[in-house]
């Protein structure tokens, strides 16, 4: 899964460069977001997100994340209709929302730039919210952005931590998404938790769990897998309309 799959034209956020940039909503709206069936979710995201889609857990590297499952076949968002709107009674993950700025590590270095997608058609010099006042200073706007952006890097980061203790403790096994249409839909490559072994672990390891909010999360996710049938009746939809 390409993470940034969404973005043309990265650019790191410049004071100079940008002074008179403005942003405005999209007339596409969340076009960008049409052609992907999965979304990098935060594990604090986990609450929300698991009463819409189903949430499971993908390698990545040698490690795990977490993802949203928004489609049943391959570039397709059953999510996003088409006006590019996305569905006004689901939860918008925050990897969506956060476009088109993202928060990069410049190369050979761990500090972290504000950057945004210059093929964006919210851009713009006189209409929206400016990132930079007359004097070059940061609006708050864009103090509010960096915020954002930042904390999603740090969830991203429980999220990783989260996965690992999953891993360590052997919970994670591989499952199929299988959906019966006309044709037979099966979608792989992805791991969740075995509830046999989540309810054989020890006492102490499940209060150890309980303690860091993982429990709770752990539930989210095995409860959101039910959500394959909404995922299905969408896509039944979407063919008969």
């Amino acid at each position: 899964m390409k993470t940034l799959l969404m973005y043309d034209k990265l650019v790191p956020v410049n004071r100079e460069q940008h002074r008179g940039l403005r942003v405005k909503a999209s007339d596409k709206k969340l076009n960008f977001a049409r052609e992907t069936n999965s979304v990098l979710l935060a594990v604090t995201e986990l609450p929300l997100a698991a009463l819409d889609f189903p949430c499971v857990f993908v390698a990545s590297g040698d490690q795990h994340t977490l993802v949203s499952v928004v489609g049943l076949r391959d570039k397709e968002n059953l999510l996003v209709d088409d006006h590019g709107a996305w569905d006004p009674h689901c939860y918008v993950p925050a990897f969506i929302r956060r476009y088109p700025f993202v928060l990069a590590e410049q190369p050979g270095s761990s500090q972290l730039t504000v950057c945004v997608d210059e093929a964006f058609d919210g851009l713009n010099a006189t209409d929206g919210e400016a990132l930079f006042d007359t004097e070059g200073k940061d609006t708050a706007y864009l103090q509010q952005l960096q915020k954002f952006l930042l904390d999603f890097h740090n969830d991203m980061q429980r999220t990783t931590v989260f996965a690992k203790r999953l891993v360590e403790l052997d919970l994670l096994v591989d499952r199929n998404i299988d959906f019966k249409l006309a044709e037979h839909i099966t979608l792989n490559g992805f791991k969740v938790v075995d509830e046999e072994k989540l309810h054989k672990l020890p006492p102490d390891t499940i209060q150890d769990l309980f303690g860091t909010g993982a429990l709770g999360w752990i539930h989210a996710h095995l409860l959101s897998l039910n959500n394959v049938n909404k995922l299905g009746a969408r896509l039944i939809r979407k063919l008969t309309n």
